[in-house]
């Protein structure tokens, strides 16, 4: 058996393959502590939980029209369908988007990271490259 502990959001923190009894279940929960058993098939980080039970984390409808550009400070990458609002990364620096949309242009040939690390959904990155 395996049980996946989390936290009070249900982001999965931890997991413990063990065979314990009903009655050491009954006290895990009595001293607090969060958890759901697990199907052997769950996958950790693609799962959270929701009024205590084991779901599939969910994936924004996220699009990105190109992921190369001219750096001519014109040119567009457009990426939609993220969370509004929400927090990306860029080159590891933080950009809050609202309205679920965002565009980037480049003023110098270079290569961009573009990261989403929302819970509950799933991660997504992008590589752009200026040219």
């Amino acid at each position: 058996m395996r049980l996946f502990y989390h936290d009070a959001e249900g982001r999965l923190t931890g997991q413990a393959a063990c065979a314990p009894t009903l009655d050491e279940l009954a006290e895990f929960r009595d001293r607090g502590e969060m958890f759901v058993v697990a199907p052997d098939d769950a996958a950790f980080g693609q799962n959270y939980v929701v009024d205590g039970e084991l779901v599939a984390r969910p994936v924004a409808p996220i699009t990105i029209n190109r992921t190369e550009i001219p750096a001519d400070k014109r040119s567009k990458v457009k990426i939609a369908g993220l969370p509004d609002p929400c927090t990306v990364l860029i080159d590891g620096e933080p950009v809050t988007v609202e309205g679920g949309r965002l565009e980037l242009t480049a003023d110098m040939p270079a290569t961009y990271w573009v990261v989403f690390d929302g819970f509950p959904y799933m991660p997504w990155s992008a590589e752009i490259t200026a040219s």
